[in-house]
């Protein structure tokens, strides 16, 4: 006589979901750490909350495994989607442009005869001083000749390279600070003209 051994198969099968479930728990658990692991290198503040949310999403996912079998390449998978898509973001936050009036970027334009540079402080040109168109180096400025208050002759500021054999890159009317001021009102007039759109930017 033959004996059937339906029942030792059907317990045989009942056994492999549970394994799957461990599996699969198992799975999303290393996935799991290696996203955490690769957010905390992108965006440090963000490793504190990725752990606690890596702690909920481990219990969750342990629940869900206990009652669906998953594949294991389906948890990968997305797991590996989630990843990127959320490095991909976070890429794209730090190298998008500055926020900011776009006249926050000019720093740099030809004026008068020179090459001048400054900085934006509050909204405010700041450091503004001349260099060379030649040869970039930095000018150094002589008005003595605006020192003489009974002085005949006109009041000027030269800009002088001395890396060009004392070349005069420059002249302005007035002394030094007379000279950066005016600088400074053309800077102001380009950008209210939109002039300064075509000059140098920080890029």
């Amino acid at each position: 006589m033959c004996r059937r051994s339906f029942p030792t198969l059907a317990l045989k099968n009942m056994a492999q979901p549970e394994t799957h479930s461990v599996r699969n728990g198992v799975i999303a658990t290393v996935v799991g750490g290696i996203a955490l692991a690769a957010l905390g290198e992108v965006w440090p503040p963000l490793k504190s909350a990725g752990q606690w949310l890596w702690a909920k999403g481990a219990a969750l996912v342990g629940l869900f495994g206990a009652t669906y079998a998953t594949p294991g390449w389906v948890l990968v998978t997305t797991g590996l989607l989630a990843l990127i898509t959320v490095v991909r973001v976070l890429v794209g936050m730090r190298s998008s442009g500055p926020v900011g009036p776009p006249h926050l970027q000019y720093v740099e334009d030809e004026l008068f005869g020179a090459k001048w540079r400054w900085n934006w402080f509050r909204n405010e040109i700041s450091g503004l001083w001349c260099f060379c168109p030649r040869c970039d180096s930095e000018l150094v400025y002589d008005d003595h000749d605006a020192q003489g208050v009974y002085s005949r002759e006109p009041q000027t500021t030269r800009f002088v390279c001395e890396h060009c054999n004392n070349l005069e890159v420059a002249r302005m009317p007035g002394r030094k600070t007379y000279a950066l001021e005016a600088v400074q009102r053309e800077i102001r007039r380009r950008i209210r003209t939109g002039e300064f759109k075509g000059a140098a930017v920080e890029g």
